[in-house]
């Protein structure tokens, strides 16, 4: 009998454990750049920024997008603390475009007007702007495959 080299995988959003997988690797979207975890990873933890978490098993690859995460990572396991966590598969191309026009053009708005809006919050558009992109990436490096 061959030792497995997998460990758990649980993903958790505001609705609770969203995603619970085995996985021989996981790729994360770092602060300072990608990371790739396989087994016995030293236990630490993590600041993840938008954009794709991989989990690879013996059969697939697996993507998703996230917003920024927590990652602690354990020996016995990862747990991904995140707002938000979305299958490749179900990433709308066409919502993901339409959602980065649209923070395109309020941050032009916001940008052109003499009249400074108090309502308006750029970073929360820049935000906006920045999730939409990372779907957009995602998506074209998955077809490209």
């Amino acid at each position: 009998m061959s030792m497995s080299k997998s460990f758990i995988v649980k993903v958790y959003t505001p609705k609770g454990l969203t995603l619970e997988k085995n996985s021989d690797f996981l790729g994360l979207p770092g602060k300072s750049g990608d990371i790739g975890i396989t087994e016995n990873h030293t236990p630490s933890l993590l600041e993840c920024v938008d954009g794709e978490m991989l989990i690879r098993t013996a059969q697939n690859d697996h993507g998703y997008f996230i917003s920024s995460a927590i990652v602690n990572i354990e020996k016995d396991g990862i747990s991904v603390i995140t707002d938000y966590i979305e299958a490749i598969e179900n990433i709308d191309k066409k919502r993901a475009q339409q959602a980065k026009d649209r923070a395109e053009k309020r941050l032009a708005e916001y940008k052109d007007s003499p009249v400074t809006d108090e309502t308006f919050d750029e970073q929360r558009a820049k935000r906006a702007l920045l999730r939409a992109e990372h779907r957009l990436e995602i998506i074209a490096k998955h077809l490209t495959h």
